[in-house]
């Protein structure tokens, strides 16, 4: 399959985002499309026929082995309809100085904050190259456009059995 390309396979902005996954089955479809463009495929057995289930899982004809189209995914095993994910990714993508859990919670009307935490928490998880280096020596300071003199170290220590407590040190740079 070729990469997707804006405005025919995914939307240009929220008008066409909400128009194109106003529910959850047509987000389902959409993801199924992604994870299985040439019709369901078996992980397990790559064994071609299967069909869906009153559940909406899918079965393999060959192995009889039960998969969703969100499994292995930031959506998998979430309570939070697909219609809510979506727009959240949208927001999260499309955001210049990024969104914070309570800005995701009350854009979004969500009714905890913990729901939007972790539903950031997920994207950001995937948002991250695996491999990837640190940032340390040249690569902070292109990073951050200077050269630092000083770097600062917290770390976190137990602290009467059960609280932590964070130091923070203020180290010169070797």
């Amino acid at each position: 399959m070729a990469h997707p390309r804006a405005g025919v396979d995914y939307p240009r902005s929220v008008g066409e985002l909400q128009a194109w996954f106003s529910t959850d089955a047509s987000c389902l479809d959409y993801l199924e499309w992604l994870r299985w463009p040439g019709g369901f495929t078996c992980s397990v057995c790559t064994h071609a026929v299967g069909w869906r289930l009153g559940d909406g899982r899918f079965m393999c004809a060959g192995c009889g082995f039960r998969t969703s189209v969100t499994a292995g995914t930031i959506f998998d095993r979430t309570r939070t309809p697909l219609t809510v994910w979506f727009t959240a990714c949208w927001l999260f993508a499309t955001a210049k100085d990024g969104v914070s859990a309570l800005g995701l919670q009350r854009s979004l009307e969500i009714g905890s904050y913990q729901t939007a935490w972790a539903m950031l928490r997920r994207l950001r998880s995937i948002a991250v190259r695996p491999g990837r280096d640190r940032l340390s020596g040249k690569g902070l300071s292109t990073a951050l456009g200077f050269k630092p003199h000083f770097i600062v170290v917290s770390v976190s220590r137990p602290r009467d059995g059960h609280c932590y407590k964070t130091v923070t040190a203020i180290l010169p740079r070797p």
